[in-house]
């Protein structure tokens, strides 16, 4: 998507899950992932929706320990409280409109590999491996 910027901008205008789908880049997309094995079109729908959302790959840490990450010495770059709110969705949809905001949060810098990995199979055991990634990470808050 990086060479058709007429694509990623349809796509970054996009709400919903269902927006994505009615674009026809994801259907772009999807036909060529479908080739690879890559067959839950609503996974697929929120990869794309959200990953046009990044503007660099951040490689070494996980997605969730880069949300734990500090942005300015003390606070992380996503809140604990919106972690833990994070890690209670189950719908699709929340789960794109909130992961969209994350990403605008961290302004764009993002492991895209984990992220989309996580994204795909989004369940419990996601949501625990995110857990111990980002509380390993998160500074020490005293009680």
């Amino acid at each position: 998507m990086d060479n058709n910027r007429g694509d990623r901008a349809d796509l970054r205008r996009c709400h919903s899950i269902v927006d994505v789908v009615f674009n026809p880049a994801y259907h772009k997309l999807w036909l060529a992932l479908n080739k690879l094995g890559f067959g839950n079109r609503d996974s697929v729908a929120v990869i794309a929706g959200v990953l046009v959302h990044v503007k660099n790959h951040q490689a070494g840490e996980s997605f969730a320990a880069q949300m734990a990450s500090t942005k300015d010495g003390s606070n992380t770059q996503v809140s604990g409280l919106r972690f833990k709110r994070l890690l209670k969705i189950k719908d699709k949809d929340e789960l794109f409109s909130s992961i969209v905001r994350i990403v605008k949060l961290m302004d764009g810098n993002v492991n895209v590999c984990n992220l989309a990995n996580s994204l795909y199979w989004w369940n419990d055991i996601t949501k625990k491996e995110w857990a111990y990634s980002y509380y390993e990470k998160a500074p020490k808050t005293k009680i």
